[in-house]
């Protein structure tokens, strides 16, 4: 009889897994249940907000950033394959520097603030498609059909989108733009409000319905992609549903993000995973390999290294977040002088170029060294 491990056959058990088990199960899905335990302690002990921000500017936020310049702008042999992506994506450094030149011709900030929540909108895409991302990668290594695979996606995208529609037309419109919430008064409010939730359960029984299906089919091989489907589901229900009309900690109203704890939670979950995916690429790309990479060898030498370049990195992009003018210190206080320019253009510059770099550096199907690093 062939000898089993936690119900996988002997020999395929590490095959289904990214990198092993506890490091998928720990960052992978686990940043979903810490984020949920940092929206919790945030309730319990309001004065710990301000804190668990900036941590996050700094050591997640911000340092999941700089991880994709570590595998771009930083490996020597990407840089020369790809030199018209890295330097060509730099217009996105532009695209908010010419948002404050019109309100500044124009008067107001109809341009800048129009430009915040173009980014954010990408934000959800980009966090939807990072999902997408992992549930390919597992689906495909637990071996499963193009027709399950097809169902499987579309539940994990009803999981994760509808929420977030939820929270764009209820919460991040009428905060942003006060005519979109005259129109929600105007008699749209319980239907913008109430159909996706309902339309989130019913996603759940066909999760359920979907998982039984996968089982039969691939037995235990099916855990991590139906448990990863399960997990975004359970995340954003509850960050978009339950989390976001308690969230009360607002920042000065001068930005373009109301909600404190949402704009920690929204990223959070998404950089742990961006971190460990990185990161395991990195070792498995650069720590033995003979090709001329530049410093990027000496940065995923291990966990020290790259955690070290990170968080200083991170430090920096914090002190960028500092001069925008929006958020207390540590303390809860409020004693910012306004955004200065500098700060909304390099901030929207590095999260734009960020989203758009992503893009086109993670995709398998389009690159062969890809695949065969992660497997």
């Amino acid at each position: 009889m062939t000898e089993c491990v936690a119900g996988y056959p002997a020999g395929r058990s590490n095959q289904l897994w990214i990198r092993n088990r506890l490091f998928d199960l720990c960052l992978v899905t686990g940043g979903a249940f810490l984020t949920l335990l940092v929206a919790l302690a945030a309730f319990q002990m309001p004065r710990l907000l301000p804190w668990l921000f900036w941590i996050w500017v700094v050591a997640f936020e911000g340092s999941h950033f700089w991880a994709t310049f570590s595998r771009t702008y930083f490996d020597a042999s990407f840089r020369r394959r790809h030199p018209r992506l890295l330097w060509g994506s730099l217009v996105f450094f532009v695209f908010p520097a010419l948002a404050l030149a019109f309100d500044a011709r124009f008067g107001g900030g109809a341009a800048a603030t129009a430009y915040g929540f173009f980014i954010f909108c990408w934000s959800l895409f980009h966090n939807a498609r990072q999902h997408y991302g992992f549930t390919a990668i597992y689906t495909r290594k637990a071996g499963v059909g193009d027709n399950l695979r097809s169902h499987l996606v579309g539940a994990l995208y009803a999981a994760v989108c509808l929420a977030q529609v939820h929270f764009l037309v209820n919460f991040k419109l009428p905060g942003t733009y006060a005519g979109f919430a005259a129109l929600l008064d105007g008699g749209l409010r319980p239907l913008l409000f109430y159909a996706p939730p309902v339309l989130s359960l019913v996603a759940a029984v066909y999760l359920a319905y979907l998982a039984h299906r996968l089982w039969q089919v691939h037995g235990a091989a099916a855990f991590m992609p139906l448990f990863y489907t399960a997990v975004c589901w359970l995340f954003y229900s509850v960050m978009f549903y339950a989390v976001a009309p308690l969230d009360t900690f607002v920042q000065n109203l001068n930005g373009a993000e109301t909600l404190m704890l949402i704009a920690i939670m929204n990223s959070l979950f998404h950089n742990i995973q961006y971190h460990a995916i990185v990161y395991h690429y990195g070792q498995r790309r650069y720590r033995d390999s003979e090709e001329p990479v530049g410093a990027a060898r000496w940065i995923n030498r291990d966990a020290l290294h790259y955690g070290v370049v990170a968080l200083a990195v991170g430090a920096l992009f914090g002190l960028i977040v500092w001069h925008l003018g929006d958020w207390p210190d540590v303390f809860g206080r409020w004693h910012q002088g306004g955004m200065h320019a500098w700060a909304y253009i390099l901030f929207f510059g590095i999260i734009g170029h960020h989203f758009y770099l992503d893009q086109q550096i993670w995709r398998p199907s389009r690159s062969r060294e890809l695949r065969e690093t992660l497997s």
